[in-house]
């Protein structure tokens, strides 16, 4: 870590300390040496302050999170939050830890596995994929009423979705989540990874070709999982499928 960056974290480090926290560390960018100019410094405190917020420090945009032990330990089973906390703290840089609490998480960290979630990895697959047909809905019904703004939120929400429910299926760990796009199209292929980009009109598609691109994003998405959906959630993600015109 630059020597000024570390300064700015263990100055925060010393007033998050004297605001009760048991521990803190940095997490991100400036920790793995892959900051760009405006990256921020994400510090993140052990404690019960339970809040989060931005600061301007000594020239540096500063993200100062805090969480309990306890969340930690949940978010370690948390099939939806596995990908992005594991990593985060297997790299994470200790700054201060009087009673190695932080130290522990680190070490529970680099030893977890995806096996010690068992079944609910895929069980929140298939329900998250099953919740996300509402967004199917609601795009086609923007779209026939013409409401634009609407139907970009929702194909939004569907281009940035449908990779964070693959990335679970897959058991990907994503050490930042600006990589996870590129993590999930490198796994699914080019053919997905196409739909992807055109979902997110990276090249300039066309309303209409983007809003089309997510629908056959969520399918792709459907086919990929369908063997884990129950019988209930198999009949809300088909008849999705089918009004969105790509049936699987």
């Amino acid at each position: 870590m630059r020597t000024e960056v570390l300064q700015v974290a263990r100055a925060v480090s010393e007033r998050l300390a004297s605001e009760g926290a048991e521990a803190v560390v940095v997490f991100g960018s400036q920790v793995r040496e892959d900051a760009y100019k405006e990256s921020d410094i994400d510090v993140h405190a052990i404690g019960k302050r339970l809040s989060y917020r931005l600061e301007r420090f000594r020239g540096f945009l500063v993200s100062i999170s805090w969480a309990t032990v306890r969340q930690h330990h949940r978010a370690f089973r948390n099939p939806s939050e596995v990908g992005g906390i594991i990593p985060a703290w297997r790299n994470a840089l200790i700054i201060y830890d009087p009673q190695k609490i932080a130290g522990e998480l680190k070490g529970k960290a680099r030893k977890w596995q995806w096996t010690s979630l068992g079944s609910r990895a895929d069980g929140w697959v298939a329900e998250e994929l099953a919740g996300w047909a509402e967004e199917v809905h609601r795009l086609i019904g923007n779209l026939q009423l013409k409401r634009r703004s609407a139907a970009s939120v929702q194909r939004s929400v569907l281009a940035i979705q449908m990779a964070k429910v693959l990335s679970v299926h897959h058991r990907i760990l994503y050490d930042s989540e600006n990589r996870l796009w590129d993590l999930v199209s490198a796994k699914m292929g080019k053919s997905w990874a196409s739909v992807q980009s055109a979902a997110l009109s990276e090249d300039g598609e066309s309303f209409e070709d983007s809003c089309d691109a997510a629908l056959k994003l969520f399918s792709l998405t459907a086919r990929e999982v369908k063997h884990l959906l129950d019988e209930r959630q198999f009949q809300v993600v088909a008849h999705a499928c089918k009004i969105a015109g790509h049936p699987f």
